[in-house]
């Protein structure tokens, strides 16, 4: 199977909200000190951009057409948990799944993803929002809602990270997809 070619604007949304959010999710234990810190600022600052990624490639899988549109690509439809099943069944028989892009487990995976990125983001503008209402039921709930999410990160770059270096691995570099322009 042949390795899907991104453009270079896709590919820089990509690493965007890769590295922004990571960057974000490594500097969230030094937010935690107080609101005027050096290590909330930094957090707030990466969180901020992480959201002007994120919001981006919602606009873009919304309004656009071709690979990067969100239709047919939603983990609200029953044809990809079918696909996701039968691509689970292919690892337990220790085969990698082929499909293309956003179908099947890896389509599930990255939406999934996305959607964390989206509320970790959000709710941490809203957390920043409220730092006068730290007493609120509310904000309480938004930052226990933030730190179940911060948890939830280092699974998706598990799965996320694990799937592109098993593909390598099984001969199928689909890394490149995300560096090169031009992909053979």
């Amino acid at each position: 199977m042949s390795i899907e070619s991104y453009d270079r604007s896709y590919q820089l949304l990509h690493w965007g909200l890769a590295l922004f959010g990571i960057a974000a999710w490594l500097t969230g234990e030094g937010a935690e000190d107080d609101f005027q810190s050096n290590g909330f600022l930094l957090h707030l600052y990466l969180g901020f951009t992480v959201l002007g990624f994120v919001l981006l490639r919602f606009a873009v899988g919304l309004f656009s057409s071709g690979k990067f549109s969100f239709k047919g690509w939603s983990i609200f439809n029953k044809k990809q948990w079918l696909l996701a099943g039968e691509d689970i069944k292919q690892l337990f028989q220790l085969k990698l799944p082929h499909r293309k892009a956003h179908l099947g487990i890896a389509g599930i995976v990255q939406f999934l993803g996305l959607l964390l990125f989206l509320w970790m983001a959000s709710s941490g503008t809203l957390i920043f929002l409220l730092q006068g209402n730290t007493d609120s039921t509310i904000f309480e709930s938004i930052k226990e809602g933030h730190e179940i999410g911060e948890a939830l990160i280092p699974v998706f770059l598990l799965l996320h990270v694990g799937a592109v270096l098993l593909h390598s691995l099984g001969g199928q570099q689909v890394w490149k997809s995300m560096i090169k322009k031009n992909i053979s």
